[in-house]
């Protein structure tokens, strides 16, 4: 089976795709948003940054001890003292840093780039006698060598047995309480011995803000959470869109299948559907384009049947003349005519023969009306001038067939863009209309008058009127005021013509349905005038 190329796949799982294109870019967001709050975590929490503090290193060997970014590396609390070879301070980056350390202090620093445990543990040896063990691991970073080393001291400090490389003899209370409360202390001490460009040795003693372990711990934990619950949450979300996507999108697109369906059968279209906007508009312009599809096709079944009508009325109005001319000219050429009565039925022919002309020539003229290519073709002129010029020379022919004519035409020149030929043809089939339908004696109406940017012209008269119920049908092709073909005058199409001509124009005529008083038929003209 041929697939289609042209479809994609449904629409929903075209949104659905786009979603999830969409929401791994957020969730890869949030991903990297969380390594980087990790890692600002880590550092935050991590202690003294050695590796960083030994990129700065050479603003301590060169003395400019200012430049070197203390709060930025050792945090809020922190400091640092230069102390020479004899272990005075010759600089001090803040007041409340101590301004002297001894050997003695200096040797339970921790030094700069080592991780060291130490603790001080006290017990009675076999004769009851209080000691203190001192007991300190060193790990250089980077590596998992340790050192182990242990003093032991008596509750007076004295060194009993060094293994530690203590230099002096005795731990003071202040040496001994910052080993004790080393570990709980909120900030920290390391120490690094330099030599500057000179050669001259120094000590720097850094004061830094301690490692909180258990917060530390517990922001990595509740980072790992987070990234563990995102890739659920994140499947839950995406299902949850799905099925309400679903639901949003899948009923009005079916409401509007079902539509299509309804359409297809014939059946009548209801126009409530609910739903996004979108979706709401799309269903009621389906609806409006079947309605207008509906009336399009009900227009064109009455455009065909009027032209089954049309080709019926043609084919009756061809038939009656060509029959009769048929039977005359046959019993002519078989002499069953009389002489003296030979002449009469030529006469018959002759008449008959006028009437098929007018008729094909009525019949050409509207189907050319008809065509889509008809253009009429338009000249400037003065249309009061060319109303004058065209009932001067209709005047007489009234006058001889026994009608009157009142014109009221304004003594003005109005601009006007008509196509000369076609224009006139209108007044003609108005004022034909009037002199076949009417007696001697009958009183025709003519006049002009402006308004706003058009011309109003109407034509009329005071004979007999149109019956009410050809009043509405009356510029339909072949409509006649005789109920029998066979007695009407005319061929029907004048008025038809004349609307296709004022329309052509982009005008509009209609028959008035209270004429002014004194006409019992009027029919109005407006058509557009032109600039000066």
């Amino acid at each position: 089976m041929k697939t289609d190329k042209r479809k994609k796949g449904s629409f929903l799982s075209l949104i659905i795709r786009n979603y999830l294109w969409f929401s791994f870019a957020v969730l890869l967001a949030l991903m990297c948003i969380v390594v980087v709050i990790n890692w600002m975590g880590e550092q935050h929490f991590s202690g003294l940054k050695t590796k960083k503090i030994k990129k700065f290193t050479e603003y301590l060997e060169e003395g400019n001890y200012e430049k070197f970014p203390s709060d930025i590396l050792l945090g809020q609390k922190g400091a640092f003292v230069i102390l020479d070879e004899n272990f005075q301070m010759i600089y001090q980056s803040k007041s409340d840093m101590p301004k002297r350390f001894t050997e003695e202090e200096l040797f339970f620093v921790n030094e700069l780039g080592m991780k060291e445990k130490i603790k001080a543990i006290f017990y009675q040896d076999e004769n009851e006698n209080e000691r203190i063990l001192i007991q300190r691991e060193k790990t250089k970073e980077g590596t998992e060598k340790n050192k182990k080393e242990y003093l032991l001291l008596d509750n007076s400090g004295t060194v009993l047995v060094n293994q530690m490389g203590f230099t002096g003899k005795n731990v003071n209370q202040k040496e001994l309480d910052y080993i004790i409360k080393k570990g709980k202390n909120p900030v920290q001490y390391a120490k690094w011995e330099f030599k500057n460009k000179r050669g001259k040795s120094y000590t720097a003693v850094f004061r830094y803000e301690k490692k909180d372990a258990k917060k530390y711990l517990e922001f990595t934990k509740s980072m790992r959470v987070v990234q563990w619950l995102i890739l659920p949450l994140y499947a839950l979300i995406v299902a949850v869109f799905a099925v309400r996507l679903n639901h949003k999108v899948k009923r009005p697109l079916m409401a509007l299948k079902e539509s299509i369906v309804c359409y297809q059968k014939g059946q009548k279209l209801s126009n409530d559907n609910n739903g996004p906007d979108e979706f709401v508009e799309i269903g009621d312009d389906f609806v409006k384009l079947a309605q207008r599809l509906a009336e399009s096709e009900e227009r064109r079944k009455i455009s065909d049947e009027e032209k089954q009508q049309m080709l019926a009325d043609i084919s009756h109005d061809l038939k009656t003349p060509i029959t009769i001319i048929q039977g005359y000219a046959k019993a002519i050429c078989d002499g069953v005519i009389k002489e003296e009565n030979k002449q009469q039925y030529l006469q018959t022919i002759y008449h008959k023969s006028i009437v098929l002309n007018e008729l094909i020539n009525a019949f050409s003229e509207y189907s050319n009306l008809e065509h889509p290519d008809f253009r009429p073709v338009k000249t400037k002129v003065d249309i009061c001038e060319y109303a004058r010029e065209y009932l001067a020379t209709k005047y007489n022919e009234l006058v001889l067939g026994g009608f009157l004519i009142e014109v009221e035409i304004p003594e003005m020149i109005i601009w006007c863009q008509i196509d000369v030929q076609q224009v006139k043809r209108v007044f003609e089939n108005l004022i034909n209309n009037s002199v076949k339908h009417n007696k001697r004696g009958t009183m025709l109406f003519f006049s002009m008058k402006k308004e706003a940017d058009t011309i109003c012209i109407s034509i009329g008269d005071n004979g007999t009127g149109i019956p009410k119920e050809l009043a509405q049908m009356v510029f339909e092709p072949f409509v006649v005021g005789d109920e029998s073909r066979n007695s009407r005058q005319g061929t029907g199409l004048g008025l038809a013509i004349a609307k296709k001509i004022v329309e052509a124009h982009d005008g509009v005529i209609e028959l008035v349905k209270f004429p002014k008083e004194g006409l019992s038929t009027e029919f109005r003209i407006w058509m557009h005038t032109d600039k000066e």
